[in-house]
């Protein structure tokens, strides 16, 4: 192995470790909030939870016109470049426009609110709830923005401070809240990350080393229209997925009832989490690192692979590890009420096999600036999604949603294999290819092993799944340069 992949393979890893950490204390602090509003709440709560996180969600991506990530790649092409002057102007274009249109967002949720509760929850006696929401809007505006800015600097330690202190004490306020308050509560439980991060960046983002420049419309004229003409495109992306999830948990409310939205709540919530330590070190890390080479073809393909590699390496274990136990896990992290909540995951638990490899493709779309593709994937994909549960849910009831997942990340995945082998000549490795059709079929083995009696399914999903973890962990020590204790007899 070249040194070079080695220091690639360590950096992926570094990044995964520093992110993962951080998805880790997310992850526990998240399981100890769902496992709270599970038990006080029930799965009405739950549900009433992923109504107004999905509002919070829908009107700050408006709101925020999707600056943060045009912010990142345009600040990781400024940084890559040596370019203090452009750096500077767009991190302050970035933050006043961000500021501007929270302001707009929230005011604007606020002038909404009896209509949109009557959409989504079929009565206005939660406006007033929604009415606070609008402070989430804000803050996650701004935040937002901030976050880019340590993201496009590659400042992964101090995201990992920040993701982690809002993770603590947003957990603290949410507890605390719906001890207290019970439903009411569940609003504060929706603001408390938010508002904790926008604190946090800011503190953060003033320790940066700041660059004085001539403020002119005319200097920053420029990086404005970098950042609103792609962050369009990605603002558009994001209220796609945004809104098509609020639209699957209005019409499980309204077409079952708002205990089915929970369930399917809690199964999202699960994958999200699991999935997390993966897939923020490739946002923090690896987006930036693609952009800085994105003109090079041959340095994005094989950058992508090699980041295919580890996280598949790195989920692959996980997700065997979850289909295995899916039951135990669901009543660990909810309660014995949320048994609906199973077949979901179960299905989504095979989507994420496709959906951890989709993503390292998509990212050379985002890090070349490519708008328009990357629109049509977002909108394939969401079309896709709504179009199954539509079909399906009166066929297979709630596990429908989980169906869909499935089919349309598997969809996803083609269709992006597809677009980016004709726009970068892109070329799976055929060691991650093998890899990503071993775990599928170890992944069907143990959904079909369910069907066998007795301890056989249970024990033959650890078998696999022990068996595909010492395999990644000998893959991954080889790429760093060799098992541990091979290297410590050598050097002995």
């Amino acid at each position: 192995m070249t040194s070079g992949k080695k220091g690639t393979t360590g950096q992926i890893l570094k990044a995964s470790v520093i992110m993962g950490g951080t998805s880790a204390v997310s992850m526990i602090t998240g399981i100890i909030r769902s496992k709270v509003m599970a038990i006080l709440l029930g799965p009405e709560g739950i549900g009433l939870l992923g109504l107004l996180q999905s509002i919070l969600n829908t009107a700050s991506t408006v709101s925020g016109m999707g600056l943060a990530s045009s912010g990142v790649r345009q600040i990781a092409e400024a940084r890559a470049n040596g370019d203090a002057a452009c750096l500077a102007l767009t991190r302050k274009a970035l933050l006043w426009s961000a500021v501007i249109l929270g302001l707009l967002g929230a005011a604007l949720l606020v002038i909404l609110r009896n209509p949109i509760a009557e959409m989504t929850v079929g009565n206005d006696s939660y406006a007033w709830m929604i009415t606070w929401v609008s402070a989430g809007v804000w803050a996650t505006t701004i935040y937002n923005a901030q976050i880019a800015t340590l993201n496009g600097m590659r400042r992964l330690v101090d995201l990992a401070r920040a993701y982690i202190i809002s993770a603590l004490g947003g957990t603290l306020v949410t507890v605390l809240a719906v001890w207290q308050l019970k439903e009411s509560g569940v609003v504060i439980a929706v603001l408390s990350i938010p508002l904790t991060l926008l604190v946090v960046s800011w503190w953060l983002t003033r320790k940066l080393p700041t660059i004085d420049v001539h403020l002119s419309w005319q200097a920053i004229s420029r990086p404005l229209f970098g950042l609103f003409s792609l962050g369009f495109a990605f603002m558009v992306t994001n209220l796609f997925r945004v809104a098509t999830l609020m639209t699957v948990r209005v019409t499980l409310t309204q077409s079952i009832n708002i205990t089915a939205a929970g369930y399917y709540q809690a199964a999202y919530s699960i994958s999200a989490l699991y999935l997390g330590f993966v897939l923020e070190a490739m946002s923090k890390d690896y987006y930036p690192r693609l952009t800085a080479v994105a003109k090079d073809h041959k340095k994005t393909n094989a950058m992508v692979n090699e980041q295919a590699e580890v996280a598949l390496l790195m989920s692959g274990p996980v997700i065997l590890g979850m289909l295995t136990l899916t039951p135990q896990v669901v009543g660990i992290l909810y309660s014995g009420a949320f048994v609906e909540t199973v077949d979901i995951l179960r299905w989504q638990l095979l989507g994420d096999l496709f959906k951890v490899a989709s993503w390292t493709m998509g990212f050379i779309l985002l890090s070349q600036g490519r708008s328009q593709l990357f629109l049509f994937t977002e909108f394939s994909w969401n079309l896709m999604y709504l179009g199954v549960i539509w079909v399906g849910l009166p066929v297979w009831n709630l596990k429908a949603t989980g169906v869909a997942y499935f089919l349309t990340h598997a969809f996803y995945f083609i269709l992006l294999w597809v677009i980016v082998s004709r726009v970068n000549h892109f070329r799976w490795s055929k060691t991650n290819l093998v890899l990503l059709l071993t775990m599928l079929v170890c992944a069907a083995v143990i959904s079909w092993a369910r069907l066998l009696p007795g301890i056989v399914p249970l024990a033959l999903g650890l078998i696999l799944t022990v068996a595909m973890s010492s395999y990644s962990f000998v893959r991954i020590c080889r790429s760093l340069g060799g098992l541990p204790w091979k290297r410590n007899m050598h050097n002995h």
